[in-house]
């Protein structure tokens, strides 16, 4: 069983950087061969192709997403897999790797159109308590870090023993 944890945020904007710091929290937490924990704050191919290169069975996406849902609200969702039904769909699911934008659903959206090997997907999800441009997190963000460590580790305990 191999499980990815991708993790994506966006520094110079407050609380959209939650996934940095839920990355930096899962690194000291977890010590096993069996996971692996990538910084996805990149453009979208490049996210999925160093995804894919660990061929994981399980995939977890963790970040900050505006969503207009109460402010530090999370949420663990197994997203829509499906490929894109046209090219200029899947044409326009992978923009952002042309226009710059780190999110973690331009990640989602990038496998939906380049593939996985993973079984399973999930997505822990933040709505950014502080968004704007701002260097580290509120402290209400970093509530929200610590709170998505802890879906997430529930998530890979559905898998392995930690």
């Amino acid at each position: 069983m191999r499980i990815v944890i991708a993790y994506a945020g966006y520094l110079p904007m407050g609380d959209m950087a939650v996934g940095l710091r839920v990355g930096e929290l899962l690194s000291s937490a977890i010590n096993d061969d069996r996971i692996k924990l990538i910084n996805v704050s990149m453009d979208t191919l490049s996210a999925v192709d160093l995804i894919n290169r660990e061929k994981p069975d399980v995939l977890i996406l963790v970040g900050a997403k505006r969503r207009s849902r109460p402010k530090g609200t999370i949420e663990i969702l197994k997203p829509d897999l499906n490929p894109p039904s046209n090219p200029m769909e899947a044409n326009d699911l992978l923009r952002p790797s042309l226009d710059g934008r780190i999110c973690i659903t331009d990640v989602l959206n990038g496998i939906r159109v380049l593939g996985t090997t993973a079984r399973e997907v999930w997505l822990v999800e933040c709505e950014p308590p502080y968004d704007e441009p701002y260097i580290g997190l509120s402290e209400e963000g970093e509530r929200c870090a610590q709170r998505m460590v802890h879906e997430t580790l529930g998530l890979i305990r559905k898998y392995i023993d930690i």
